[in-house]
């Protein structure tokens, strides 16, 4: 399930706050959901998905993008798929 169909959904809601907590490298990542379902990461880069987002924080490398990031509850994005 994509982005854009959980805010079609209501499971997510456009503006919402995401976090990544990278306890072992001491850095805290912030993004928040835009319309249509894209992520904007703190500097200012827009995202498709989840995994470009975290990908893109990771130099390159892949993450798993549904646990990395977390709402800011706390709970994982994949607990809302």
């Amino acid at each position: 399930m994509s982005l854009k169909q959980l805010l079609k959904l209501g499971k997510l809601r456009e503006g919402e706050d995401l976090v990544w907590n990278r306890r072992s490298l001491k850095v805290h990542h912030t993004a928040k959901v835009l319309e249509g379902g894209v992520i904007q990461t703190a500097d200012g880069e827009v995202h498709k998905t989840p995994s470009g987002a975290a990908k893109h924080l990771n130099n390159g490398k892949p993450v798993d993008r549904w646990i990395a990031w977390k709402l800011a509850n706390g709970l994982p994005l994949a607990s809302l798929r």
